[in-house]
């Protein structure tokens, strides 16, 4: 699935990352306790780790509920069923 990938801190220097199909307007979303889990799955959505550190240090500068924009990603639908992402599979169908 061709997806549109955001990320934004939650109170608590948390991180939310939401997956949207490309060309929809919500999608799913699941909330990190830290940084590291977050970008774990990041990586696991196989972005650039260089692109994802990026991020993820911008993110550390902006107020909670900021949202960042991460670069469109084909990610297979087995990948987000295996992180829980499971309502961004069913809105591709």
């Amino acid at each position: 699935m061709t997806a549109d990938i955001f990320i934004n801190k939650t109170e608590g220097d948390g991180v939310e990352i939401s997956v949207v199909k490309h060309g929809l307007s919500s999608g799913a979303a699941h909330r990190y306790d830290t940084v590291e889990r977050a970008r774990a799955v990041l990586v696991k959505f196989g972005l650039d780790p260089e692109v994802i550190d990026h991020q993820l240090r911008t993110l550390t500068k902006v107020p909670p509920s900021f949202l960042l924009r991460l670069p469109t990603a084909e990610i297979a639908d087995e990948v987000l069923r295996s992180l829980e992402f499971t309502a961004a599979v069913f809105q591709a169908a």
